[in-house]
């Protein structure tokens, strides 16, 4: 008799396997086991979730339906698993295991390399996955399970995330020197009207709250959802951009772009983690990387970043 239960993480992380590998016989030599007994065991689960969870063709196999959904919970399970083992065998000991950290580029252009630094020689068993994408994306990280911690804005809070407000700073338009007609060293948001905008879906959703409440046509030439491809457009004169003034800092000191703030737009970055997911040791140690790093950030220079506290508080 099989006395295997019918949904255990052997089940899972050979499901998971055949998944990646898109074939029950590469997944076979990879697990180190014969075909006939991973396919049984895969029998075994889909009879047991009453639902075929692979598709059958002549190059292999795909994830049904139900099989992506098996497989994202699974890779989750799995890695929580991995998790608490870790965890428990470093009880007592300097703290070890895998943080993933997901921040927008403006954020990872400020501190993210020194977190790094720091964190590589004070705690040479933690292994960072850094992953850099707009906010957008970094809440889609927290919430699959595929990032441990994120910074983004607070505007996309979720039910299922926790919260600790970092800091905001004030959203600058900017643009070649040659492309700038403003004298005004802070401009009203009418003074946006028609300009050619460059922007990120996120920038462009800011830009049209704004809108809403001051009236001035939004003129958008490009959504580019990449600040690098954003930076070489402005650089090609394609527009302006808006964008935080801390991401630009170094090409508005060295004139290579001028810019100025635009009132009432700030954004808000905040730190954030999954409601249902304890924080390991590891990632306990690197929020207080993070907070240290805002502390001194803010501090140096408080005429660009301030304190705030979240609504939800």
């Amino acid at each position: 008799m099989d006395m295997t239960p019918d949904v255990d993480l052997i089940s899972l992380r050979y499901f998971v396997e055949i998944a990646r590998q898109r074939s029950f016989s590469r997944a076979a030599i990879s697990l180190g086991i014969v075909q006939p007994a991973l396919t049984r065991r895969i029998k075994l689960l889909e009879d047991h979730l009453g639902l075929a969870l692979l598709t059958r063709h002549r190059r292999g196999v795909e994830p049904t339906a139900a099989g992506l959904l098996v497989l994202e919970r699974a890779e989750l399970m799995l890695r929580m698993a991995q998790q608490l083992e870790t965890e428990v065998r470093s009880q007592g000991t300097d703290p070890v295991g895998h943080v993933g950290f997901a921040f927008p580029p403006s954020v990872g252009i400020l501190f993210v390399g020194k977190i790094l630094s720091e964190c590589v020689a004070r705690y040479p068993r933690i292994k960072l996955y850094l992953h850099e994408d707009f906010s957008p994306a970094v809440r889609d990280g927290l919430l699959s399970g595929r990032v441990d911690i994120g910074i983004m804005t607070s505007e996309l809070q979720h039910p299922d995330l926790i919260d600790e407000p970092l800091f905001k700073e004030s959203m600058w338009l900017i643009a070649r020197p040659q492309d700038w007609p403003f004298k005004s060293r802070r401009l009203k948001p009418s003074q946006l009207d028609d300009i050619p905008l460059v922007l990120g879906s996120f920038t462009r959703e800011m830009l049209e709250r704004l809108q809403a409440r001051s009236k001035f046509r939004l003129r958008v030439v490009a959504d580019v959802d990449s600040f690098t491809l954003v930076m070489e457009a402005i650089r090609a004169g394609a527009g302006f951009a808006v964008v935080p003034s801390s991401a630009v800092g170094r090409q508005l000191r060295e004139k290579e772009f001028v810019g100025a703030p635009i009132e009432g737009l700030e954004v808000t970055r905040t730190l954030f983690r999954h409601r249902d997911r304890p924080p390991t040791r590891a990632s306990l140690v690197v929020t207080e990387l993070i907070t240290g790093q805002v502390s001194r950030l803010v501090s140096s220079h408080p005429g660009t970043f301030r304190r705030f506290v979240s609504p939800s508080k």
